[in-house]
């Protein structure tokens, strides 16, 4: 995933395998996604893989992974919900890119699909 507008995502396919740490021990679907960008620095770090349980349910403030489907490509974004509307999601960064606002929303017609972090790896 990345900051800003988004990462096409080139493959699905597992690039590695770990143990899964307590929070996703038995989540189907549980899984971890490597981060690019820098919109997120401090919380996540490009290398970093955020932790996701995408069966959990929304909450404000928390970091979340927002998929969507463009030209026939998938793309992948990193930010922090602070709130929603059956429109859009109302989203944050802590490190915007310059010319970008660090609150801005997403067209949920254009981000379908929003799954919760519960934490990272650090690529440290």
């Amino acid at each position: 995933a990345e900051g800003g507008s988004g990462q096409i995502i080139v493959s699905t396919d597992a690039v590695d395998f770990m143990p899964r740490p307590a929070p996703l021990a038995h989540v189907k679907g549980a899984y971890g996604l490597y981060i690019t960008g820098e919109s997120m620095v401090p919380e996540f770090e490009p290398g970093d893989i955020a932790m996701v349980n995408p069966h959990l349910p929304l909450l404000n403030d928390v970091s979340c992974i927002f998929y969507g489907e463009k030209e026939g490509s998938t793309r992948a974004t990193v930010k922090r919900l602070m709130r929603q509307t059956p429109d859009q999601w109302h989203v944050k960064q802590w490190n915007p890119p310059e010319g970008m606002k660090p609150q801005f929303t997403l067209a949920r017609a254009e981000w379908q699909t929003c799954h919760r972090t519960v934490g990272k790896y650090s690529r440290r």
